[in-house]
């Protein structure tokens, strides 16, 4: 699955949207009153089940919360 493909379907169940609702363009930090601490939570477990791996909490910052994209890229770090 491509990262960004993956950044939008972990984003879209976390936050009950539509996947059509999400481009890599599309702001989370602000844009969603419940975007918080539990979606987090949430987001960060969903790509370690998808990617079958472990994420450092000291690498999640709220710099890859900023646009989907950002997301993507964080999830292609991972990948490498």
């Amino acid at each position: 699955m491509e990262a960004l493909d993956l950044a939008k379907k972990v984003l879209a169940t976390n936050l009950q949207l539509e996947l059509d609702e999400l481009t890599a363009d599309t702001e989370i930090l602000g844009n969603y009153p419940q975007f918080n601490s539990l979606t987090i939570v949430g987001v960060i477990g969903s790509i370690e089940d998808e990617l079958d791996c472990a994420i450092d909490d000291e690498d999640i910052t709220t710099d890859i919360f900023a646009t989907v994209g950002d997301l993507a890229e964080f999830i292609e770090s991972l990948d490498s």
